[in-house]
């Protein structure tokens, strides 16, 4: 398996991995769920939804996956870009700078974050899910087992 693309930007995640010549997924992760997406033409353009889950079964999946001590460690992708923290800590500053603006006592979401110790990001869990696979269709299988467990 090769992890081609890594990207992390907090709501909008994805990952391209390859498991063999001519078998190229897309894991995407959005703020309305999580999609496999075979792809062709070296994974730039998606041709088909292999699978995909609403955003409340893809959280569940991701509490199940978050339990399994025995998830390969994620290879670094040959593009690879995290800014989930950067992200988190954009949010919270808007947070903390919207009360502000109004006159409100600040939240302090900013201080709350503890950006080094994030816990682990979907994409990261179902790409390290997505090693413990030999092909997309497989992988495909195991995401629909997946689904079924009790989070």
């Amino acid at each position: 398996m090769i992890l081609h693309k890594y990207l992390d930007q907090g709501g909008n995640a994805f990952a391209n991995i390859e498991y063999a010549k001519g078998d190229r997924v897309l894991l995407s992760h959005t703020k309305s769920g999580f999609a496999v997406l075979k792809t062709i033409w070296g994974g730039r353009l998606p041709v088909k939804t292999l699978f995909s889950v609403h955003s409340l079964i893809m959280e569940r999946m991701a509490r199940v996956l978050a339990r399994d001590k025995t998830l390969p460690e994620r290879p670094k992708a040959i593009y690879e870009k995290d800014e989930a923290g950067m992200m988190k800590f954009l949010d919270a500053a808007i947070v903390d700078l919207t009360a502000l603006g109004k006159g409100e006592a600040v939240p302090g979401a900013v201080d709350a974050l503890d950006v080094e110790n994030m816990p682990p990001r979907p994409i990261a869990l179902f790409t390290r899910y997505a090693l413990t696979a030999a092909s997309g269709a497989e992988l495909v299988r195991k995401l629909e087992r997946l689904q079924n467990i009790p989070g």
